[in-house]
């Protein structure tokens, strides 16, 4: 038997120097990185979300996938989320493929869908958290109604949906704040 060597510690070290080299090769890439990679790839890509940026072009926007790299063998949900007027929130859902190796939305999987929320009241309670009652039922859309409300300039009205402007709900700033503070941010 040799001294001085540990089967255990160069069982360990190997896999440690694999990553390493692969994490060269990749240069310097993150897991991190990668989604930011592939939500940079859906902003520039996707259908309607660079409508939705021109209607809202400073308003607080989290672009974002669920269950990102859990499922390669099926389609992820991709949703844009826009606040605006003080009291609305305007979230854009698609399904979408990805191609997790080079980081890039590939093709649409559904037809996409718009849900806007208007807050009725914000209760923001000791310690930070946050909560908020809606007015019922909410907007639930499709691809024809945002086109007439694209084809509108922002224009709600233009498909049935009669917006409260300059009337924004107490504390709906905290609300964004609490729900965008765990998502990581891409433009």
């Amino acid at each position: 038997m040799e001294t001085g060597k540990r089967p255990v510690l160069g069982f360990m070290v190997r896999p440690l120097a694999v990553f390493c080299l692969l994490s060269l090769i990749c240069g310097g890439c993150s897991p991190k990185e990668n989604y930011k990679a592939t939500v940079r790839s859906g902003i520039m890509t996707l259908p309607h979300v660079q409508e939705i940026k021109k209607l809202f072009p400073d308003a607080p926007t989290d672009h974002f996938f669920i269950e990102y790299g859990f499922h390669k063998d099926q389609p992820t949900t991709w949703n844009t989320v826009v606040y605006f007027d003080g009291r609305y929130v305007l979230t854009y859902s698609i399904d979408v493929w990805i191609d997790f190796h080079s980081h890039r939305v590939t093709n649409v999987a559904s037809a996409p869908t718009f849900h806007l929320w208007e807050a009725r009241k914000i209760t923001v309670h000791p310690g930070g958290s946050v909560e908020c009652e809606y007015e019922p039922p909410g907007y639930l859309f499709g691809e024809e109604k945002w086109n007439k409300i694209v084809a509108a300039r922002g224009d709600f009205s233009a498909a049935g949906i009669q917006l409260k402007t300059n009337s924004p709900v107490p504390g709906f700033d905290e609300y964004i704040q609490a729900w965008r503070e765990g998502r990581v941010q891409v433009e």
